[in-house]
C-alpha cells in the first residue's frame, strides 16, 4: 500500500474485510472510515443488483470539492477485500490513480 503513496495525489490508502470494515493495513493521513466505507460499497451494490445490474461492483470514486475517494473492491474466496485511496482533488490524476488500484488488485488475486 505504500507504493500507492508514491502516486501524485493520494494521501492515504488502506486495505480492510468488506463485510466487517475490519482494517487490515493502513497507510498515510487521508481520512477514511473502513467500516462506513463497507456499508456505502454493500449498499451500492445492493441497489445496482435491484435495478438490473448484472456482476459485481467493482470501484467506486466519491469526489468533493477538494478531495476524492477511491474504494475498489478486490474479491476473493471468503469476504471480499476493499483498498480504499483517499486523495487531493487537485493534485491527483484519477485515472493514474485507478490504474495503480487496478495494478494491486491484480497483484492481490495474483
Amino acid at each position: 500500500m505504500r507504493r500507492l503513496l508514491e502516486v501524485p495525489g493520494v494521501t492515504g490508502a488502506a486495505l480492510v474485510d468488506a463485510v466487517t470494515g475490519l482494517s487490515y493495513g493502513r497507510s498515510g493521513t487521508g481520512e477514511m472510515d473502513a467500516a462506513e466505507c463497507s456499508r456505502l460499497v454493500a449498499f451500492v451494490g445492493d441497489r445496482l443488483h435491484l435495478a438490473g445490474a448484472q456482476g459485481e461492483l467493482e470501484s467506486m470514486v466519491i469526489t468533493g470539492t477538494r478531495h476524492q475517494l477511491v474504494l475498489r473492491a478486490l474479491p476473493r474466496r471468503g469476504d471480499p477485500l476493499l483498498l480504499m485511496a483517499a486523495l487531493e482533488r487537485d493534485q491527483a490524476n484519477l485515472a493514474l490513480v485507478l490504474r495503480q488500484l487496478d495494478l494491486y488488485a491484480e497483484g492481490a488475486a495474483g
